[in-house]
């Protein structure tokens, strides 16, 4: 589908194409102040334009997530639970990478996101692991056993 939008006329009207374009399909957001025309899909064609959508949206993502595993690891009240939500989010973001981006991106980028990815879950589990150990040594104690002679 393609539109074209003829702005130097008074009364603004959008003229439909029969075109089959293959690209990545994207929702955008309506939600600017000002918009006169509001899309449901917009298609994207141009590689270097969908490199960087990518690129971009799995960053925010991943920003998310390594915020979500700071407030985790420097929280004493968290639990299990918790790491286990970082974790899934994890392989949830990186199936999304292979089964959806996979096509769009160069092989580069591809491989580069992924080992992203799994370095920030390796590493997440490794300081998790650490600061569990360090709080199981903080709260361990020996007793000292006193042989005293009873009655």
């Amino acid at each position: 589908m393609k539109y074209t939008v003829i702005r130097k006329q008074d009364d603004q009207k959008l003229t439909y194409f029969k075109v089959k374009m293959e690209g990545l399909d994207v929702n955008p957001i309506n939600r600017v102040p000002g918009l006169n025309i509001k899309a449901k899909k917009v298609v994207l064609i141009d590689e270097n334009l969908k490199t960087e959508y990518i690129r971009q949206r799995v960053t925010r993502k991943m920003d998310k997530i390594i915020k979500f595993m700071i407030r985790i690891l420097n929280d004493d009240d968290t639990t299990d639970d918790d790491t286990g939500l970082v974790l899934d989010e994890i392989s949830r973001l990186k199936g999304i990478v292979i089964n959806k981006y996979r096509d769009y991106l160069p092989m580069l980028e591809y491989k580069s996101l992924l080992t992203k990815l799994i370095i920030i879950e390796e590493e997440f589990k490794k300081n998790y692991n650490q600061k569990i150990y360090s709080s199981y040594m903080n709260n361990y104690y020996v007793e000292e056993v006193t042989n005293s002679r009873g009655r």
